[in-house]
């Protein structure tokens, strides 16, 4: 088999109705429009042409090059193969200067550790909400949980994002933003909030986010396994006036039916003000 037929292929996207003409959404500029082309890059479309980035957003052909000529030259963007085109090594880089400098990074891999160790069979993550997504940003524990007789390894590598309104890890953010933030996501995204589970409308929203702000932790059973259950709190930062992110301790339910959440939560919330209190 030719080395050609072992490559990674653009993944074929459906064409978008091309952008209304007048300024981009949000007024946002060139450098934002420009910028829209990395959000195109996922693992599923990890190689793209330009005519693919003209069906997604409805530049121009000429707007299209303009746009990939820049990011290649920031090392944004690189052309491994002719005319497609991937991430670039600009981007290795960035990673590796956020690895050395992330503060919260920083304060979860001092804390993490012991905190993992204190529950065997059990992960505990670090995440941080992203847009309107929320991402791992470390992990502690094994790569896999023993749990209802099988091994499950738990695919939460960093940079991994979750979603928002699903999960304890999720919910433990989204309950401590701030008010109108929190109703600007409903506005926007009110379907998703529902199917969800969270309500059907504001008020309801409204009063399930202020009873996991009253408990202070969000506690899940068999949400995205049957077999596991999570445990969750809020990151604030060091001064305590927003959420920085959220600690989350991943166990097999048998092991978490035979503890009380509210202590799981309590040794989290330990952990949580360390990491606060090593925040810049």
């Amino acid at each position: 088999m030719s080395s050609e037929a072992l490559a990674p292929q653009p993944a074929p996207i459906a064409p978008r109705r091309p952008r209304a003409p007048g300024p981009a959404p949000n007024g946002a500029g060139s450098l934002a429009r420009m910028l829209e082309v990395l959000d195109l890059f996922t693992a599923e479309t990890p190689l793209l042409r330009v005519d693919d980035l003209q069906a997604r957003l409805g530049y121009t052909k000429s707007t299209a090059y303009r746009y990939v000529k820049t990011l290649c030259d920031a090392g944004l963007l690189a052309q491994p193969a002719q005319g497609c085109y991937a991430l670039g090594p600009r981007i290795v880089e960035l990673e590796r200067l956020m690895r050395i400098a992330d503060p919260l990074l920083q304060a979860g891999e001092a804390v993490l550790p012991s905190l993992a160790a204190e529950v065997p069979n059990s992960m505990v993550l670090l995440c941080s909400l992203y847009r309107d997504k929320v991402l791992c940003v470390h992990r502690e524990g094994p790569e896999a949980i023993q749990a209802g007789g099988r091994s499950i390894t738990i695919l939460r590598a960093r940079g991994l994002p979750l979603p928002l309104f699903q999960g304890a890890a999720s919910l433990a953010i989204l309950a401590w933003l701030p008010p109108h933030r929190i109703r600007a996501l409903f506005l926007l995204r009110q379907a998703a909030m529902a199917a969800a589970g969270l309500g059907a409308d504001w008020a309801a929203v409204r009063q399930r986010l202020a009873g996991i702000r009253r408990e202070g932790f969000v506690a899940t059973a068999g949400r995205f396994n049957r077999h596991l259950a999570a445990v969750s709190v809020p990151v604030l930062s060091r001064d305590g006036s927003q959420v920085a992110g959220s600690l989350t301790r991943i166990m097999a339910l048998s092991d978490y039916a035979g503890q009380e959440p509210a202590l799981l939560a309590r040794a989290l919330q330990g952990g949580a003000g360390q990491v606060s209190a090593r925040l810049a």
